[in-house]
């Protein structure tokens, strides 16, 4: 009668609890179960069917002791639902009646409790990715607390090291210290934040370079509380940005090595030049008038007269390579005056000189209208002047020559198209058109002295535009210019 007594009172207690509450006996009998346990837990006799609880609360039972459990459980729906449950047993006197089992639902503490788990877990993976600890000191307590991360970045651990702000200004570089405290003391005294690099030593003996974050934290009055502060390993950017400054120093004494060798360099070229246009043109027209001289000594001898017809053809082309080189030099001094160049009346201009130095040639000329630049007009004749005195030579053998300039555009940009039905030239050779001196026809051939295209892509360097060709032996060739 006495259990009977008991469980009325408990029936009246926690018969309309939300939370599910059970009585059970020594032998795990149900002796009474609430609203809320009968509904979550139907039809179950004994505390033995009803998992996971039962499993914990039988435990309890073997050690005859109250007890505090958690445990989870689903429900028939599939939603999990976490309890903390509080066991005490009915006594009579001191004998032990039977056992009151409380639970108390704690799924959203619970959950709270792995979303702060998670944080913090996430918290300390990113401390470690980005080299970056951080300390909380409340000046009601003797000793900061120091994240994981910073323990790692001072090389210590927590079992071997309190924080403490005169230990942690041992490891300080000396010649750091003094304005690590100054800072300190600002932030102590003046409340003002604080944020700087500073070097610190570990007990291994290696230096690390930190920056340091220092923020107050005040009560309502004003009145400092706490310092909390973030530190960052920043040992790694400090070597690249070492690393950085000695290669800035060696480029620097490269660039300025180097400078000095094109100084050199230009005025070996512009002594070069002199010699060409001065010292080495004054003996060819010496030879030529020696050779018009011999000839006209000796009018009836016809060797005299081939001999005579050599030297003044090899003065000629040698003239002429000397003329190209001082045109080939001169195009890297010149300074480019940029405008709008019209290249259609340039090219008709061009190739109306080159009709009239050859009156009985018979060339088809198609130009394009309105075709036009900007860049430096000289620069740009002489560009075009090459491709098109090209394109005139080496039509020369061909029955119905013909010469195009148009345009065309290749990856969204205008380039022009010098084309021809000339002579043409294999593709094997197209590295060796645009070089110095590389001909890809003999002087018996086309005459020249493969200065004019090399003159013409060094012109558009300059304009920081390019050039390249497309030909085939026999059946012309075509030179594509990007339109500065």
């Amino acid at each position: 009668m006495e259990l009977e007594s008991h469980l009325e009172t408990i029936a009246g207690a926690f018969d309309t609890s939300l939370d599910p509450v059970v009585v059970a006996g020594h032998d795990g009998v149900l002796l009474y179960a609430n609203r809320a346990a009968r509904q979550r837990w139907p039809d179950h006799p004994t505390i033995a069917s009803i998992a996971p609880l039962g499993e914990a609360l039988a435990a309890v039972l073997l050690t005859g002791e109250p007890a505090r459990f958690q445990w989870g459980d689903s429900s028939p729906a599939g939603v999990r639902s976490w309890y903390a449950s509080a066991v005490s047993p009915i006594r009579d006197g001191q004998r032990p009646l039977a056992w009151l089992c409380v639970s108390t639902e704690v799924t959203e503490l619970k959950r709270n409790e792995e979303r702060l788990l998670r944080a913090e877990k996430l918290m300390v993976d990113t401390q470690g990715v980005a080299h970056l600890g951080t300390w909380e000191w409340d000046l009601s307590e003797p000793h900061a607390f120091w994240s994981a991360e910073l323990f790692r970045i001072y090389g210590l651990t927590a079992e071997t090291y309190t924080p403490s702000y005169d230990a942690y200004l041992t490891m300080v570089h000396p010649d750091d210290r003094q304005r690590v405290i100054d800072a300190t003391n600002r932030v102590f005294h003046e409340h003002i934040p604080y944020s700087h690099d500073e070097r610190i030593f570990r007990p291994d003996g290696s230096m690390r370079y930190l920056h340091t974050w220092a923020h107050p934290i005040l009560d309502k009055e004003g009145k400092l509380r706490r310092l909390v502060g973030v530190c960052q390993d920043i040992t790694e950017l400090k070597e690249v940005e070492r690393q950085v400054r000695e290669m800035n120093a060696d480029l620097e004494r490269r660039v300025s090595e180097r400078t000095r060798q094109l100084e050199a360099s230009m005025r070996d070229l512009e002594s070069f030049n002199a010699m060409i246009s001065h010292d080495l043109r004054a003996p060819l027209n010496v030879i030529g008038l020696a050779s018009t001289s011999i000839g006209r000594l000796q009018p009836g001898r016809p060797e005299a007269a081939r001999a005579t017809e050599r030297i003044s053809r090899a003065v000629g082309q040698m003239t002429m390579l000397i003329d190209d080189l001082l045109r080939f030099a001169h195009i890297g001094e010149a300074t480019l005056q940029r405008d709008t160049v019209d290249l259609s009346a340039m090219a008709r201009e061009i190739l109306a000189d080159l009709k009239q130095a050859s009156p009985t040639r018979a060339v088809q000329v198609d130009i394009e209208d309105g075709v036009t630049c900007f860049g430096d007009r000289g620069l740009m004749r002489a560009a075009l002047q090459n491709l098109l005195d090209n394109a005139w030579k080496y039509t020369a053998r061909v029955a119905a020559p013909t010469i195009v300039v148009a345009t065309t555009n290749e990856h969204g940009r205008r380039v022009l198209v010098v084309s021809d039905n000339g002579a043409g030239f294999d593709m094997k050779d197209s590295d060796r058109l645009f070089r110095p001196f590389q001909r890809l026809h003999s002087d018996g051939e086309f005459s020249g002295t493969g200065v004019g295209l090399a003159s013409v892509q060094r012109i558009l360097e300059r304009h920081g535009a390019r050039i390249w060709a497309e030909g085939m032996p026999g059946k012309g060739a075509k030179f594509f210019v990007e339109l500065p």
